[in-house]
């Protein structure tokens, strides 16, 4: 499938830390240890609810009161708290593994349920369907947790997706990584602009594709799907 240019409507959300703006939150300012090592999980799924809450009237809650100051940014105390009561109510980190995949549409739909939003949460589960997946939630403003999921059947490999920063219109290597989740909020040019670690990062779809059917499973290399709730028939 041909890669269409297509991104979310409003800036995605920044928060200022240590006089740096970041690109998303980041689980490295915890200060728990856990969650700087295992909490990508609670992070993106947290910084989609929270883009959400921002920009739809539907999906604001009590947790992001106070989350957003007059400069537009948000702030970093109540963005931490925040995080603490996702992570306490709706997703645990298993210590040594993280938070499988499968726990995060789980989560979400508990969110949902709980603050009566008609939105339902899903794992895309067939390979070919995930980009296309992908444009249809960038196109309705939604930005969309992307799993890169560890080795499979060899847990233990080595093998790794690259991530790349953009200077001048080229993508230079900057990091790789598994077993990992980050939030996409745009795509363009064979390449998903996504965030993890608080910072702006591109990552190739065909390597991704790669890394998918070679390295790793679609069933923990995915994307957390979010729809409208369909309503029954009475």
């Amino acid at each position: 499938m041909e890669m269409k240019r297509c991104s979310l409507r409003y800036p995605y959300f920044s928060i200022k830390v240590q006089n740096e703006h970041s690109f998303g939150g980041s689980q490295t300012w915890s200060e728990s240890r856990i969650m700087r090592k295992y909490g990508c999980g609670v992070v993106g799924m947290s910084d989609v609810l929270l883009y959400l809450g921002l920009h739809q009237t539907s999906c604001e809650t009590d947790l992001l009161y106070g989350i957003l100051r007059e400069d537009g940014f948000l702030s970093y105390p109540r963005y931490e708290r925040y995080l603490i009561k996702m992570r306490r109510r709706y997703l645990s980190i298993i210590p040594g593994f993280g938070v499988p995949g499968f726990f995060l549409p789980i989560a979400m739909n508990r969110y949902f349920r709980h603050y009566r939003i008609d939105l339902r949460a899903s794992w895309c589960i067939r390979p070919g369907k995930i980009l296309p997946r992908i444009e249809e939630m960038l196109r309705q403003d939604m930005p969309v947790i992307l799993a890169i999921g560890p080795n499979f059947p060899y847990v233990f490999g080595k093998q790794k997706v690259t991530f790349y920063r953009k200077e001048n219109g080229e993508y230079l290597p900057a990091t790789a990584v598994k077993a990992h989740f980050v939030v996409v909020t745009g795509m363009n040019e064979n390449y998903l602009q996504i965030s993890s670690w608080g910072k702006e990062y591109y990552l190739s779809w065909p390597e991704y594709q790669k890394y998918m059917k070679k390295y790793s499973t679609c069933l923990t290399s995915n994307i957390c799907r979010i729809r409208e709730r369909k309503r029954k028939r009475k």
